[in-house]
């Protein structure tokens, strides 16, 4: 199989258009539906559907597509590895990052990355509307070599090295009836508005699991998936939320209340899938932010 082909057929699954695969790959268009078609004939089916108006993977192109990314990566990391004899590490890190909760330490690891092999690309990703599980997907497609990501626990075909743990706590304004407490209990939430990330994300799946432990039930009045904005619903009155702790220096007009007896917690760790050897750029990441944060690798 070509592997041309594939990474043609990878870039329009990614962009789900022909123009736009054209810009990327900087190739006439033709040469992409060209490609795609070839592909097509010698699979024997369909790998898109394609109106005027939108461009989606058949079940077949569903089916291939993780294959496919599979067997580019392997072929780049085959090239780094055979390029790096002669000339150092070279190639690209494909990293997924977090909206103000990447840790310090990684940001200085990428640092010191970047002084030992300075011929890598850095590509860093932040989360698409999903959080951490499109970081998640996104690694065992084969998208990302590795990801920082928020969680709850061990997750199914992906393994981490935890960075850091920390609590989840409450923000409210400083006129709220809570607001001069030194802490909460979960019972005492129980008929307060809350603006919550969406279900699957960590904190909010750190929460749940707080509240389901308690017997307590939660009224969710505000769903939103961008942390700035659930405080500037909490700022304008719209309700309470819980966030991450370490954001609380860079808020100052607001209150932040800890969770009395078991507060939530949630994990940041950096990720990879369970499931594909790390090629060396990314092997070599992570030994360096391993030794930068001594932290555990787990499953």
């Amino acid at each position: 199989m070509d592997i041309r082909k594939l990474g043609v057929f990878v870039t329009v699954a990614e962009e789900r258009s022909f123009t736009r695969a054209a810009e990327r790959l900087r190739i006439a268009q033709s040469g992409v539906s060209t490609a795609v078609r070839a592909l097509e004939r010698e699979l024997g089916t369909p790998l898109f559907d394609r109106t005027t108006q939108r461009v989606e993977l058949t079940d077949a192109g569903h089916a291939l597509l993780p294959e496919a990314t599979r067997i580019l990566a392997a072929v780049e990391a085959a090239r780094e590895v055979v390029t790096q004899v002669g000339q150092g590490l070279r190639g690209r890190l494909r990293l997924g990052i977090l909206y103000g909760l990447t840790p310090g330490q990684v940001r200085e690891a990428l640092a010191a990355f970047r002084a030992e092999f300075p011929l890598v690309e850095l590509w860093l990703t932040a989360p698409g509307s999903a959080g951490s599980l499109d970081h998640l997907e996104r690694l065992r497609e084969g998208s990302l070599d590795l990801a920082i990501v928020i969680t709850h626990g061990p997750v199914p075909g992906i393994r981490r090295q935890v960075l850091t743990t920390d609590e989840v706590v409450l923000a409210c304004t400083p006129d709220h009836a809570l607001a001069d407490r030194d802490g909460i209990d979960l019972a005492e939430l129980a008929e307060e508005p809350f603006i919550e990330f969406p279900p699957g994300w960590g904190v909010r799946s750190a929460v749940d699991q707080a509240f389901a432990s308690a017997g307590v039930q939660r009224r969710i009045t505000v769903q939103m998936n961008d942390l700035s904005t659930i405080l500037d619903l909490v700022r304008l009155g719209l309700g309470v939320a819980f966030v991450p702790r370490p954001i609380r220096d860079q808020n100052a007009d607001l209150r932040f209340l800890r969770v009395r007896r078991t507060p939530p917690t949630y994990q940041i760790a950096i990720a990879a899938a369970a499931d594909r050897p790390l090629g060396p750029v990314a092997r070599q990441f992570l030994r360096v932010t391993r030794a930068d944060s001594g932290e555990r690798t787990t499953g």
